[in-house]
């Protein structure tokens, strides 16, 4: 999976809850920095985070590593 793809759908999904990062940070126990660098496709998530990510922006994890 492309970080930049994997970020892009993440933002995407967050935007359209109307989350912030910093909204979506406290959510999954992160830090807003570690939200932006996902969202950028600096660096990816564990598979501990993008379960907590996916809870959150409900949907399922398929959703974001296809």
């Amino acid at each position: 999976m492309d970080p930049k793809v994997l970020g892009k759908k993440i933002k995407l999904a967050r935007v359209e809850l109307d989350l912030t990062q910093t909204d979506l940070a406290d959510k999954i126990g992160a830090k807003q920095k570690s939200v932006s660098r996902y969202e950028n496709g600096a660096s990816t998530p564990s598979l501990e985070t993008m379960a907590k990510i996916a809870k959150v922006l409900k949907r399922p994890v398929d959703h974001f590593v296809q």
